[in-house]
């Protein structure tokens, strides 16, 4: 049999042993979990710009933009193809929610906003598939 060595749990000040393949010994298991949530996920800053999207100015702005789009994915259909996925996202083009948070006018323009399946999203959003307004 083979003892594999043991480490210190990850969480701060926690004097508990655990197998060199976790981090956080059973009484820390969501650990990480609850503190990304707490300096990421959930700070004020975030908490503020993302309740946005639960408004209802930002639920009618989506609806309207995916009726205009027949509920299609605008790279999809540059393409030729039908693309009639149910996990369609309204995306901000050229200015990014928080640069136009404050801006009446410019946070419910339609021609910011493209209609996009998820797969072309996280692409779009994390820079896989780098394009600009041309492309579309």
């Amino acid at each position: 049999m083979i003892v594999l060595p043991l480490k210190r749990c990850n969480a701060p000040a926690c004097r508990n042993y655990v197998d060199w393949t976790q981090r956080y010994c059973e009484k820390h298991e969501g650990y990480a979990d609850k503190q990304y949530n707490k300096d990421v996920r959930y700070n004020r800053e975030n908490n503020r710009r993302y309740s946005y999207y639960h408004s209802r100015e930002w639920k009618l702005l989506r609806e309207q933009k995916l009726r205009e789009s027949n509920y299609h994915c605008a790279v999809c259909a540059s393409q030729g193809r039908l693309n009639k996925s149910h996990r369609l996202v309204v995306h901000h083009k050229f200015k990014e929610l928080r640069d136009v948070l404050n801006d009446d006018q410019a946070r419910t323009d339609l021609n910011n906003l493209e209609v996009l399946c998820q797969y072309h999203h996280n692409q779009v959003t994390f820079g896989k598939g780098e394009r600009n307004a041309d492309n579309i």
